[in-house]
């Protein structure tokens, strides 16, 4: 996974070797976090829930509005130099619930290729409700350049602390999940005859 605008890429010059990259798209908590500080001022945070009323209720069109202020928002940060899109859910709480993660990231990934601005950002995702190797591959096609699906390591987390896998350690049921989703996304990938992550995206 790379990042950043990468212009020409046939150019030899240093556009093409001064370029950050990850060898996953897949992200745990940390790395999530460390990776937010890295890029500090280029990083733009989106939040990606619904406000519930005092009844609990939906206002009517919630999501249909939510999903365009998410567009009018990474198309003003990108615009203000932002290069880096931070899609989060997990402000999600009693009174706030996550859009679907796949509808925000596939609606601001669209606008920002129509008004010709995606190439100068990354769109980095933190969602609960991604979980399976599925969900991964739908998330990458439709624009993610990184995920971050935080509530299965808070449950893996959480089971580890409940001594429910043997003697792994915790570093290690984290990363035997990571390897596993990544090998779920190249098996995706090889079966469409797609070499490279980017081209899938």
């Amino acid at each position: 996974t790379r990042f950043g605008n990468l212009g020409n890429v046939l150019a030899e010059d240093s556009s093409q070797t001064n370029v950050f990259t990850l060898e996953s798209p897949v992200l745990t908590n940390g790395m999530f976090d460390k990776m937010k500080e890295y890029f500090d001022k280029t990083a733009y945070e989106i939040d990606c829930t619904l406000s519930l009323d005092a009844q609990g209720q939906l206002a009517d069109h919630a999501l249909r509005d939510a999903l365009q202020r998410l567009r009018v928002e990474a198309e003003d940060a990108v615009r203000q130099g932002f290069s880096h899109l931070f899609l989060s859910d997990a402000e999600s709480g009693p009174d706030k619930i996550p859009m679907p993660m796949i509808l925000a990231v596939g609606g601001v990934h669209s606008h920002l290729v129509a008004q010709g601005l995606r190439t100068y950002t990354s769109i980095n995702v933190r969602s609960a409700e991604c979980l399976d190797t599925h969900y991964f591959a739908v998330l990458i096609g439709v624009g993610a350049t990184t995920i971050n699906p935080y509530l299965a390591f808070e449950s893996i987390a959480d089971r580890h602390s409940r001594d429910l896998f043997d003697n792994l350690s915790l570093d290690q049921c984290i990363e035997n999940y990571r390897k596993v989703v990544d090998q779920g996304i190249l098996k995706i990938m090889s079966k469409m005859g797609i070499s490279v992550i980017a081209s899938y995206r």
